[in-house]
């Protein structure tokens, strides 16, 4: 049985590399959490400043069986 869903990807960037994703039904919640989550600030162990950036973006097709979705 296909349980295909679309979903929304909340993907997450720390100075631009992809750190992590959470998939979501609904947009409301992606944006909360994007909203929550970006423009977070860290210094690296470099003494860097790095700033984390989430975004959402819309996936048509997610396999329930592989991905779990909030």
């Amino acid at each position: 049985m296909v349980s295909d869903v679309t979903a929304f990807m909340l993907a997450c960037y720390l100075n631009g590399v992809l750190e992590g994703a959470i998939y979501f039904k609904s947009v409301s919640d992606c944006s909360y959490y994007s909203k929550f989550l970006s423009e977070q600030e860290f210094d690296s162990a470099t003494g860097n400043t790095m700033i984390y950036k989430c975004i959402c973006k819309l996936v048509p097709k997610v396999d329930q069986n592989k991905v779990r979705v909030y």
